[in-house]
């Protein structure tokens, strides 16, 4: 398995991850034109070099900051480290970059992922009441943070 840094060739794939994994996907579409930013930057974990995206991740960075839009991993890949991995190369190649904060939200109700940004020292920072829909559910949103 190896991790790098998303390829256009890499938007369909991701799309179809997107639809099975959450619940308010981004379309192909707007895979696209995320991507055309200036301050866009990917990071795919893949098989092999030539094979589909097992697992992504998506942030969109400016001014020594950045915001992880997006991250999810093939189904039958959860809970195996893909997660792990793909966020502590994205990390280090922001870092790298120059950006010096990374924030995101996550669902309040969705231990695993909190779980996994808990591991990799985001902390809390803030609750958006009723970000996510889900249904006729409204669910709210922790906003966390990290220094990199």
């Amino acid at each position: 398995m190896i991790t790098v840094p998303l390829e256009s060739r890499h938007l369909s794939a991701i799309a179809a991850i997107e639809a099975e994994q959450l619940p308010n996907p981004i379309s192909l579409r707007e895979l696209h034109e995320m991507a055309s930013r200036p301050g866009f930057r990917g990071f795919v974990t893949l098989p092999s070099a030539d094979a589909d995206p097992l697992g992504y991740a998506l942030v969109l960075a400016g001014g020594g900051a950045a915001d992880l839009v997006s991250v999810a991993v093939a189904p039958e890949l959860l809970r195996r480290g893909v997660a792990t991995r793909l966020l502590l190369f994205a990390l280090a190649e922001l870092a790298g970059e120059g950006v010096e904060e990374i924030s995101l939200e996550v669902a309040v109700d969705n231990a695993p992922a909190r779980a996994l940004y808990e591991r990799l020292d985001f902390r809390e920072v803030g609750r958006r009441p009723g970000y996510y829909r889900r249904d006729r559910e409204l669910v709210d949103a922790l906003v966390m943070r990290r220094t990199l």
